[in-house]
């Protein structure tokens, strides 16, 4: 017994010391954005903030268009999860449930996609977009970021679990492959969806490096694009606290649904693991 309680005690302090290093930078972003400049230019000063500066965060606020950028974030995040979830479902099922030529092939080749980094076809993403007139617009945010080999392969780690009995019992009465699909294995697969719904919703919202080909104008840019060129602003000004202050405003719904949500992503994350 003694043996067990001082391996529980060694392993909660690993697990409650990884835990600080991994919040230390987030706690020490949200004390400087309440600092003044001169208590983070200081050296000296220490990590607790000996003036609370609230007004950093409407300041920084009131320097750029957040509104807009973050209407436009939850346009590109929602709009382009829902496609991913949608795409991923459907090549999912059609993968597991359907046994037709090259499905092995095409699988690996979907699966592909995850291991092609984005910068690789950052050149001729663009050239595509331009040659559509889709810079600086929605469709242009949305369509490229549909096609989901993430979705795709967990949702066909989970109809590859999904009883066939019931897709034959439906068959025998009548119904279409559709109606099969959305009324008898979509309903079975809502954990597996909303799991991955929040993981993708959390992948596009902080999504930096696409918006930057796709859009470049102020109007239509999203928050990571909006706190890059805010950063830039305020640093030739050396206005750090509203540097940390815009970081907060940007990272605060992200870190609202990832809490809220963490279990779906834990599920999410293991959904796969077993084929």
């Amino acid at each position: 017994m003694p043996r067990i309680l001082v391996h529980r005690a060694v392993v909660y302090t690993l697990l409650a010391a990884a835990v600080l290093i991994v919040m230390f930078p987030l706690v020490w972003m949200a004390l400087t954005a309440v600092k003044s400049n001169g208590q983070i230019i200081n050296p000296a000063a220490p990590l607790w903030p000996t003036e609370w500066h609230w007004s950093n965060i409407p300041d920084a606020w009131g320097k750029a268009p957040f509104a807009r950028w973050f209407a436009n974030t939850v346009v590109f995040a929602a709009a382009a999860t829902a496609g991913q979830l949608a795409a991923g479902m459907l090549a999912g099922y059609a993968f597991a449930m359907f046994d037709f030529p090259g499905r092995r092939l095409l699988f690996l080749l979907a699966l592909s996609g995850l291991m092609i980094p984005f910068s690789a076809i950052i050149v001729p993403v663009a050239q595509i977009l331009g040659d559509l007139h889709w810079l600086n617009t929605y469709q242009g945010l949305i369509v490229p970021n549909i096609a989901s080999g993430l979705g795709t392969f967990l949702f066909r780690q989970f109809f590859l679990g999904a009883p066939r009995q019931l897709g034959e019992a439906a068959r025998i009465d009548g119904a279409s492959e559709l109606r099969i699909f959305w009324q008898v294995y979509a309903p079975l697969a809502r954990p597996a969806t909303a799991a991955l719904g929040i993981i993708l919703f959390l992948q596009n919202w902080n999504n930096f490096l696409f918006p930057l080909i796709a859009v470049n104008t102020t109007k239509m840019q999203v928050v990571s694009q909006g706190l890059a060129v805010f950063q830039s602003q305020m640093t030739t000004q050396t206005q750090y606290n509203l540097i940390m202050s815009a970081s907060l405003i940007a990272i605060v719904p992200v870190l609202l649904v990832a809490v809220a949500a963490q279990r779906h992503i834990v599920e999410g994350i293991t959904l796969g693991a077993v084929d």
